[in-house]
């Protein structure tokens, strides 16, 4: 079963108002004639860029329940963890980064770590996970 990524309201405002503002401050220096067409291209550009890779990232981050593996993508990023491997699951708000758009999460700890997904149905994730991981010490609640 296929889970799509939340997405935080506040983590899209934060990102596309900073690249509207690196956008906004490379023009306004070549509107008053102090920079030159390249510098603004430049900094436009990259604003595209950094759009482009952050639609990329919200349109392809998602998390499914394999029969024998829990897969998560975003964008570039595809790893695969046997259900065997898992040792427990938990709702989460750790902050550090990974493939979640937001910070209502599930940390789930394997044998090669921690991964931090976060599914917009996150108790349906971890029942699904639990009936997958009769080993694994999966917390519903909380």
């Amino acid at each position: 079963m296929k889970f799509q990524s939340k997405i935080d309201l506040w983590l899209v405002i934060l990102i596309f108002g900073a690249l509207a503002i690196s956008f906004g401050s490379a023009l306004v220096p070549v509107l008053k004639g102090d920079a030159s067409m390249n510098q603004a291209l430049v900094t436009v550009l990259l604003a595209v860029f950094f759009s482009g890779l952050f639609i990329w990232l919200m349109k392809t981050t998602y998390y499914v329940l394999d029969d024998k593996e829990l897969i998560i993508r975003s964008g570039p990023i595809r790893k695969k963890i046997h259900y065997y491997e898992i040792k427990s699951a938990r709702k989460s708000r750790n902050p550090i980064s990974s493939p979640a758009l937001s910070l209502k999460r599930i940390e789930i700890l394997h044998v090669f770590g921690m991964a931090l997904i976060s599914p917009k149905d996150r108790d349906k994730f971890l029942t699904l996970l639990a009936k997958k991981c009769p080993n694994a010490s999966i917390v519903i609640d909380k």
